[in-house]
């Protein structure tokens, strides 16, 4: 898959899931000329995050700064507990930003989370192939993409990453200090990291799968 020069949109239910997800390949195509944007349409509901919303936003701004994405906020959200009765709504945000781009990447449809799948659902229903053609990429989420009852994500696509790319998504989830736990600190996606690249003859690398690509 050729990603130099392409428009590469991220789309995430919270703050965070751009780092953990993809931030090594965020990181290694921005290097590559990609122009990359990460878009937020989902707003916490819990207790934590309305109390954190504001600090959250900006630890999304600087994380996005060190992996070379631009940061995209829209005036209207959906609240993050109601997102699966919301996902047209959802859809209306993304659109738009779903036509400007080459790749579409997101969470995978069968995360723990609704809020994840909500938004899954929504680049659904925005990549349709009969109005648009748009490669779409699911990443994983320690603590939510292993948490289901039946752990089903087979990656079928994997981005060798370099030392500096593992460098920059480490420091970019260190600054999620309202977010650090367990299976999610800069250590812990070094070692799945490090386990993806395993698999794969590298040392480092992420893993995706592709749910939509299109050879003309």
């Amino acid at each position: 898959m050729v990603i130099n020069g392409k428009n590469i949109l991220v789309i995430i239910a919270h703050p965070d899931d751009e780092t953990i997800g993809c931030g090594g390949f965020i990181s290694k195509a921005s290097a590559l000329n990609a122009n990359c944007k990460v878009l937020l349409p989902i707003i916490r509901g819990d207790v934590r995050g309305i109390e954190n919303w504001e600090k959250l936003k900006q630890q999304l701004n600087d994380a996005c700064h060190i992996i070379g994405a631009e940061l995209i906020i829209p005036e209207t959200m959906v609240e993050d507990l109601t997102a699966e009765i919301n996902v047209h709504q959802i859809y209306s945000i993304i659109n738009t930003y779903v036509q400007w781009a080459d790749v579409v990447v997101t969470h995978w449809n069968g995360d723990s989370h609704q809020a994840h799948r909500a938004v899954a659902r929504a680049v659904e229903v925005a990549t349709r192939p009969f109005r648009t053609r748009k490669t779409v990429m699911f990443f994983e989420i320690p603590t939510s993409t292993d948490q289901a009852f039946n752990y089903t994500f087979s990656p079928n696509f994997f981005v060798g990453l370099n030392a500096g790319n593992v460098t920059q998504k480490k420091l970019a989830m260190s600054k999620y200090d309202t977010e650090d736990e367990a299976g999610r600190t800069p250590d812990s996606l070094e070692n799945l990291m490090r386990l993806r690249g395993s698999q794969t003859g590298q040392e480092f690398a992420e893993a995706f799968i592709i749910a939509r690509h299109f050879l003309d």
